[in-house]
C-alpha cells in the first residue's frame, strides 16, 4: 500500500476532520499520513517537511491562501498544491492559479472526487472540479478584455507542432503524463517534455495557467480520456 503524505491547511477544525474522515474511508490503495496547519503561516512552516500534496483553503487567518501557496512555492517551487473553497467566485479561483497551484476543487466534493483530485496532482497533472472549470470558461467567454478562442486557436496552431497539440488536450483535459504517453504511445518522459515545450512556447508560467487559457480551444469531455 503507496504511503501519501498530506498536509491540510484549514482553518476550521470541523472542515479537517471532514476531510480526514473522507480520505480515510478511502484507504483501499493508499495509507494516508495526515498532517494540519490551522492558517496560513503555519501551513508555510509545515510546508516545509515536503508533503506529497498540499490541500489549502483560499480563506484563512492572518495571510490568504495565496499568499501561503506562493510562500510555499518560492521555497518548494516542486510543491504539490489542491486549493480549496467553499465558493466558486472567479477571483478566488484565478488568484490561487496564478500563485501555481495544481487544482481547485469545492468543499462538497465526494469522497472519490477527492481521491481522484489528488491522484492526478501528485502524478503530475493537473485537477478542477466541473464547477470551477465552468466559471472559468464562463467568465473568460464572457470578458471583453480576454483573447476570443479564434484569437488563442490562431496562437497556438502557429506556435505547436501537431504532436503539441495533442499533448495539449490531453493537458486541458487534466490527463497526467501517465496517461498522456499511454493515449499517444509515448513515455511519462516525452509526454512532460512535450509538456514544457508548449509552456516554453507560449510564453505560459505553469499547468494551470495552460489549462485555463486553452480551456475556450479544447473545452473540459472534449476528447475521450478513458
Amino acid at each position: 500500500m503507496r504511503k501519501l503524505k498530506i498536509l491540510l491547511v484549514d482553518d476550521h477544525k470541523m472542515i479537517r476532520d471532514g476531510i480526514r474522515s473522507m480520505l480515510e474511508s478511502q484507504e483501499d490503495t493508499y495509507k494516508f499520513i495526515i498532517d494540519e496547519a490551522e492558517d496560513g503561516e503555519q501551513g508555510v512552516t509545515k510546508a516545509k517537511a515536503h508533503p506529497d500534496i498540499i490541500i489549502m483553503d483560499y480563506q484563512l487567518p492572518n495571510i490568504s491562501g495565496a499568499e501561503a501557496a506562493a510562500k510555499i512555492l518560492v521555497n518548494d517551487p516542486q510543491a504539490k498544491i489542491l486549493a480549496l473553497s467553499n465558493y466558486n467566485e472567479y477571483m478566488y479561483i484565478d488568484k490561487m492559479i496564478k500563485t501555481g497551484v495544481k487544482g481547485f476543487i469545492l468543499k462538497n466534493i465526494a469522497p472519490e472526487e477527492l481521491l481522484k483530485a489528488i491522484e492526478t496532482i501528485v502524478n503530475g497533472g493537473s485537477y478542477y472540479s466541473n464547477e470551477v472549470t465552468t466559471k472559468l470558461v464562463t467568465f473568460d467567454n464572457n470578458s471583453p478584455d480576454n483573447v476570443k478562442s479564434a484569437a488563442i486557436r490562431e496562437k497556438i496552431e502557429s506556435l505547436l507542432s501537431h504532436r503539441e497539440i495533442e499533448v495539449l488536450k490531453y493537458i486541458v483535459n487534466a490527463c497526467t503524463n501517465d496517461e498522456i504517453g499511454e493515449k499517444l504511445s509515448i513515455s511519462r518522459r516525452t509526454a512532460e517534455t512535450h509538456k514544457q515545450n508548449i509552456l516554453k512556447k507560449l510564453n505560459i508560467k505553469n499547468t494551470a495557467m495552460l489549462m485555463k487559457y486553452a480551456m475556450p480551444m479544447f473545452a473540459p469531455a472534449s476528447i475521450d480520456t478513458k
